[in-house]
C-alpha cells in the first residue's frame, strides 16, 4: 500500500510538471507575483506538514522520554530554526550555500531505496541547481531578494551551474549502469527522474521549487515516517494544523514589521529564510533518524 500512495503521488507530479511545461512552451504568461503568492500557501499548506511528525521522530530516538526532554528538545529545535535565521541575516551568501548542499543531501533521501548515495546526490544537486541553466536572471533578482549582493548572487549562481552538470554526469553514469545490468526499476520511477531533470531546467525556478517540494518530496516523506510510525497523512496533516495557523500568525506580524512596497519580496524573503531555519532544525533530526535504521 504505500509503495501504490508513492506511484500516485509521483503520477500526480509528473502531470502537473507537464502541464505547466505546456504551459511555459507555449508562452502562456504566469506572472511572477501570482507564482510567488502561490508558493508561498502551498508552502505553508503542503509543506508545513512535511515537518509535523518531528516530535514523534523525536521520542522514537529517546529524544523524548518526559516532560522536561520534551520542552528540552522544543527549545533546542527552535533555537536552532532562530539561530540558522539570523546567521542567514548576518551572511547570507554562506547561508545559501549552505542551504543548498543540505538540501541536495536531505533531497537526496527520496531514493534511498532505489539509488547509491552518490547517484542520488548527483540527482538532487542536479535538481536544485538545474535553473541556473536557463533563469540565471530570474535566480539573480530571487538571491537578492533574500539579502545578497548581486556579485555574490552571480558566484553562487555559476557554482550552481557548475555543480549541475557534475550533478547531471555523476547522475548518467548511474542510468547508464544500471541499464546494462539484469535489476529494472518500475517506469514511473524514470519517467520521476526525467520530469525532475527537465522541471529543473525549464520552469520557472520558484514554480519548479514549488512542485517538487509539494507535491512529492512532502507527501513522501510523509509516507515514510509516516508508516514507521504507524501516523496515516492525514493525522499528520491534522497534527500539523496548529503550526500552520502559528505560521501565518506569525508571518503576518513579521509582514506588519518588517514589511515593504513590495508584497512580492517581501513573501520571497520571509518564506525562503524561514524555509532555511526550519529545514536546519528537520534535517538534523531526520539525519538522525536515517542514521538509526
Amino acid at each position: 500500500m504505500p509503495e501504490v500512495s508513492k506511484l500516485r503521488y509521483t503520477q500526480f507530479y509528473i502531470s502537473v510538471c507537464t502541464l505547466a511545461a505546456l504551459a511555459t512552451l507555449a508562452n502562456i504568461n504566469m506572472a511572477s507575483n501570482n507564482v510567488t503568492i502561490v508558493l508561498a500557501l502551498a508552502v505553508t499548506f503542503l509543506g508545513l506538514p512535511h515537518g509535523a511528525l518531528d516530535f514523534a521522530v523525536a521520542k522514537t530516538l529517546n529524544l523524548v522520554t518526559s516532560v522536561s526532554s520534551a520542552i528540552r528538545f522544543v527549545i533546542i529545535y527552535s533555537a536552532i530554526a532562530a539561530l540558522s535565521i539570523a546567521f542567514w541575516i548576518w551572511v547570507p551568501d554562506i547561508a545559501l550555500v549552505l542551504f543548498l548542499c543540505i538540501s541536495a543531501y536531505h533531497f537526496s533521501a527520496d531514493w534511498r531505496v532505489t539509488m547509491p548515495f552518490l547517484s542520488r546526490v548527483g540527482l538532487a544537486s542536479a535538481l536544485l541547481c538545474g535553473p541556473s541553466i536557463l533563469y540565471s536572471a530570474t535566480l539573480t533578482d530571487i538571491f537578492t531578494a533574500l539579502l545578497l549582493t548581486t556579485q555574490a548572487a552571480n558566484w553562487v549562481i555559476q557554482g550552481m551551474q557548475i555543480t549541475f552538470y557534475i550533478g547531471l554526469c555523476v547522475f548518467l553514469y548511474f542510468a547508464i549502469q544500471l541499464s546494462r545490468c539484469k535489476k529494472r526499476l518500475s517506469v514511473w520511477q524514470y519517467l520521476e527522474w526525467l520530469t525532475l531533470l527537465l522541471s529543473s531546467v525549464v520552469l520557472d525556478p520558484l514554480l519548479h521549487f514549488g512542485l517538487y517540494f509539494c507535491l512529492l518530496h512532502s507527501p513522501k516523506h510523509l509516507q515514510d515516517v509516516g508508516g514507521k510510525l504507524h501516523v496515516s497523512i492525514k493525522r499528520a496533516i491534522a497534527i500539523s494544523l496548529p503550526f500552520v495557523v502559528l505560521t501565518i500568525i506569525l508571518a503576518a506580524g513579521l509582514y506588519e514589521l518588517f514589511a515593504s512596497s513590495d508584497l512580492n519580496v517581501d513573501l520571497l524573503r520571509w518564506i525562503f529564510i524561514g524555509l532555511f531555519g526550519l529545514t536546519m532544525s528537520h534535517m538534523f533530526l531526520i539525519h538522525l533518524w536515517h542514521n538509526s535504521e
